[in-house]
């Protein structure tokens, strides 16, 4: 009984990661193509499909928690080969997500020399600017 529901949870989880990984994809174009609407959109995505795995984090501690541990490590073992795709799809998303992360830093640094330079460039302008009027050192009759 325990062991179908966890080799469910495992598989449900598996799915999960997958649709993950497309929206790790489509996240990587938005950003590439500065795409801000369709950015927000894939991120509350990834927000839900996240809040699911959470869920079922939580879910297959409590199934593993009612095993002794002869039957989890019986268990461990014949699911093995689901530990291992689920390592690698995750290994795949947090690739992509560094990936995805260093061209955002490295946006921000760009935008960051742009600002700089703009705010250089203005505070050189005002050294060619109207000069002030030169006002007589003698006042009054003349």
């Amino acid at each position: 009984m325990n062991e179908a529901k966890i080799k469910v949870i495992l598989e449900n989880k598996i799915t999960l990661l997958a649709k993950l990984a497309v929206q790790m994809e489509e996240q990587v174009k938005a950003v590439d193509q500065n795409d801000e609407s369709s950015l927000t959109q894939i991120l509350d995505e990834k927000e839900a499909v996240i809040e699911s795995l959470v869920s079922d984090d939580q879910e297959l501690e409590k199934e593993v928690a009612l095993l002794d541990e002869k039957n989890r490590v019986a268990i461990a073992n014949k699911l093995k080969k689901l530990g291992a795709q689920i390592e690698s799809e995750i290994e795949k998303i947090t690739e992509m997500e560094n990936e995805c992360e260093k061209n955002l830093l490295n946006e921000k640094f760009e935008l960051l020399e742009k600002m700089r330079s703009t705010r250089n460039g203005r505070t050189l302008l005002k050294g060619y600017g109207v000069s002030a009027r030169i006002k007589p050192k003698i006042s009054g009759s003349i």
